[in-house]
């Protein structure tokens, strides 16, 4: 006796619910806003990681070109921690945020990205403390991919450079020599 009266109620609660939903009108020939959010995945072929003249950066990308992605280390001199940087240099808009998933290394690391003004444009870029463990994705050796939503899909073949920068990184940039790397890596075991 139930199911009845509440068959006969359900397109009242229905009707309710869509109160006051604002309707988007749009054009099926208009592509602007299409292009902008659903850029290609750029082609890797042939990219590479490569250090900046700064040496306070490295970035994933062809040669002579902006890279696809960058990570950058800010040293400290007051004793606080250092902090890495990662940019994927992406068209993002002013106010957006984004979750940058990065798999490689045997890990699935989310990192967040605000929009940020740069000389370029605006871009995508997020603020870490080194010592971060979502930062453990770029430590390996192997193959990464990372994914920016409507950014494309960056494919990086696997490079030792980018573990190798994020322990610089997250030692302040103070060098460390193969014997005190050797030391720390049976340490990790």
């Amino acid at each position: 006796m139930r199911t009845p009266y509440f068959i006969a109620l359900l397109p009242l609660a229905l009707a309710a619910c869509d109160k006051g939903a604002p309707v988007q009108r749009f054009s099926l020939d208009d592509t602007s806003a299409a292009e902008l959010v659903l850029t290609p995945s750029p082609d890797t072929t042939g990219a590479a990681w490569s250090v900046d003249e700064s040496g306070k950066s490295i970035g994933f990308g062809l040669e002579g070109q902006t890279p696809f992605l960058s990570l950058a280390c800010t040293i400290t001199t007051d004793g606080t921690e250092p902090s890495l940087t990662i940019i994927r240099h992406s068209q993002s808009e002013p106010g957006a945020k984004a979750l940058f998933p990065v798999l490689g290394n045997g890990m699935n690391s989310r990192l967040n990205l605000d929009a940020t003004l740069a000389k370029e444009g605006w871009r995508w870029q997020g603020t870490y403390p080194a010592s971060a463990p979502e930062l453990d994705v770029f430590t390996g050796d192997r193959n990464i991919q990372a994914t920016l939503p409507g950014g494309g899909t960056l494919n990086i073949p696997g490079s030792t450079l980018p573990g190798e920068f994020v322990n610089w990184c997250r030692r302040n940039g103070e060098y460390q020599t193969l014997l005190e790397r050797s030391a720390e890596a049976r340490q990790r075991r």
